[in-house]
């Protein structure tokens, strides 16, 4: 089946509306009922820089929000790299463009049937900002040593590193509370 602007949500067209009035780029409307439990639709959007990221997101919650629609949740607004917006029936991704490709989330729903937008070509155009406002790339986590993982996941030279990491105060293996009165194994209550 082929999917047309038409065949969207109301508040889902009026939110590509709100987005493209900020300039975001590449959208692309996927359907994903057969595909998720969780929602319908998703759309994804690319931004130039942080900024727009922000000022798309917003341009969104605001006009969706003067139909009486309020997100269900959101993610991303700290930095503004890549905003999330739950509305429930569809959720929106509004990404800084290296961040979109980086992640790639086309490819994870590549089964997903796209709406055909019929965006005019400077819409769908992201050659000039796909490597210029890269964005540097987080530092590797390798885990927490307090926390327990795999061997593997750690990349300490040797078991004294490992010694100088560890609280000495923090004993791991002592699972069993300790008790005010060690003979009938009660707490006692906190102060009133």
């Amino acid at each position: 089946m082929t999917w047309s602007p038409q065949d969207l949500p109301a508040e889902l067209r009026t939110a590509l509306d709100a987005a493209l009035e900020k300039k975001a780029l590449a959208p692309a409307v996927l359907r994903v009922t057969e595909l998720a439990g969780y929602t319908d639709w998703v759309m994804i959007l690319s931004a130039r820089s942080e900024r727009q990221v922000a000022a798309v997101a917003e341009a969104i919650t605001r006009a969706l929000k003067q139909q009486g629609r309020r997100p269900r949740g959101t993610d991303g607004f700290d930095g503004h790299q890549w905003d999330l917006l739950d509305y429930d029936d569809f959720i929106i991704h509004v990404f800084h463009h290296p961040v979109r490709t980086h992640f790639d989330l086309e490819s994870m729903w590549s089964d997903a049937p796209r709406v055909e937008l019929h965006l005019p070509p400077e819409v769908m155009d992201t050659s000039g900002i796909a490597d210029v406002f890269a964005v540097p790339t987080p530092r590797e986590y390798h885990g927490d040593v307090r926390f327990g993982g795999f061997d593997d996941e750690f990349e300490a030279a040797d078991d004294d590193e490992w010694d100088e990491l560890a609280d000495p105060e923090d004993d791991l293996e002592d699972d069993e509370p300790e008790l005010d009165d060690p003979e009938d194994g009660a707490l006692e209550p906190p102060p009133a």
